[in-house]
C-alpha cells in the first residue's frame, strides 16, 4: 500500500464512522456534511502541503466527496418504502441535490 492509498483509507472509515454517528444520534444532515467537508478539506490540504504523497488534490477530493455522498443516499435509499419507489427515487434525487448544496453552501437551499 503507498501512501495516498492509506491516507485515502483512512479519511473513507473517519467519513464511514462520521455516518453511523450522525445516524445513530440522530444529528441534522448539514452537521453531518460539514463534517464530510471539514475531513476533506484537511485531507486535501496535508496532500497540498506534501506533495511528494500525490500530485493530484482534486482527484482526492473528488473521490472522497463521492464515497461520502454515496454512503449517505444508500442510507437514504435503505429507509425507502418499496411502494412508493417513484417517489423515493425523486426524494432521493433531491437528497442529492441538499447534499451538494450543502457541501458547497454550508446550509439548506431556499
Amino acid at each position: 500500500m503507498n501512501c495516498i492509498d492509506a491516507i485515502e483509507g483512512m479519511a473513507k472509515t473517519l467519513l464511514e464512522k462520521f455516518l453511523d454517528v450522525s445516524t445513530e444520534y440522530r444529528l441534522d444532515d448539514s452537521e453531518y456534511i460539514r463534517n464530510v467537508k471539514a475531513v476533506i478539506d484537511a485531507v486535501i490540504l496535508f496532500v497540498k502541503n506534501n506533495p511528494e504523497v500525490s500530485e493530484a488534490p482534486e482527484l482526492i477530493r473528488r473521490v472522497l466527496y463521492d464515497d461520502a455522498k454515496a454512503r449517505w443516499l444508500a442510507r437514504l435509499e435503505n429507509v425507502v418504502d418499496p411502494e412508493q419507489a417513484s417517489a423515493g427515487q425523486r426524494d432521493i434525487e433531491y437528497q442529492a441535490y441538499c447534499y451538494d448544496y450543502l457541501y458547497t453552501h454550508g446550509n439548506y437551499p431556499r
